[in-house]
């Protein structure tokens, strides 16, 4: 079994409960909402747009803390665990987004059956649909990496170099955020024409991803307690 493949049956037991989990909820909060009146708003956005962003964030730390030791100490090279961990980062990042937007069209035709979508609710159309992926995957990629970023500063390095490379690995995830996060309301920020604001925030993960790559290439593995 190769180690991307290895990586999803890993996470596989995680993510599939988790996306129970939040779609179950989901469901229950916008049914008590509803039934107070219409809504111009999309829970949908509010629950699962957070929880998707901060589960990856997770997960990049996760893969340094605890899968790294794992992995090469059982005969996966650094180079193939950073390639499967690269994969696998991408294929969720597009993977949730892609969750997002869906959901969120659910979610509004769903309202709409029911008379409980309110004149202000954000609908979506194609075009809109596909904006909204577009503002989404540079979130979900920019919170793996800086997950992954936080994580092997703290690994690999003394506890005050690792407070300084948090620092500066929290920048692919605040970027991304700030400069192209959606919001309840499904409003799509202006602080920047869309095409500066996408090139900085895929410059941000760039630049951290390929400083990931170069922190794990050679780090050395920790020995486990006792």
């Amino acid at each position: 079994m190769s180690a991307g493949a290895a990586l999803f049956r890993v996470y596989r037991p995680i993510l599939l409960p988790f996306a129970g989990i939040v779609v179950v909820v989901h469901a229950i909060i916008t049914s008590i909402v509803a039934s107070h009146g219409e809504m111009n708003f999309s829970m949908w956005l509010v629950l699962i747009g957070s929880a998707t962003k901060y589960w990856l964030f997770v997960v990049g730390i996760m893969l340094v803390a605890m899968q790294l030791r794992q992995f090469v100490t059982n005969g996966v090279t650094r180079h193939e665990f950073l390639a499967a961990v690269g994969a696998f980062g991408l294929t969720m990042s597009a993977s949730f987004a892609a969750a997002v937007v869906l959901g969120h069209q659910a979610e509004s035709l769903a309202l709409e059956a029911f008379g409980a979508r309110g004149p202000d609710y954000p609908t979506l159309t194609l075009g809109g649909m596909v904006a909204e992926f577009g503002h989404v995957l540079p979130v979900t990629a920019g919170y793996f990496v800086s997950g992954g970023l936080i994580a092997i500063g703290f690994y690999r390095w003394r506890a005050w170099i690792g407070l300084v490379v948090m620092l500066a690995g929290a920048i692919p995830a605040a970027a991304a955020d700030g400069l192209l996060g959606i919001n309840e309301f499904g409003d799509l920020p202006h602080r920047l024409p869309y095409a500066a604001a996408l090139a900085i925030s895929v410059a941000a993960t760039a630049i951290g991803a390929a400083a990931f790559h170069r922190a794990m290439s050679d780090v050395p593995i920790r020995r486990t307690a006792g």
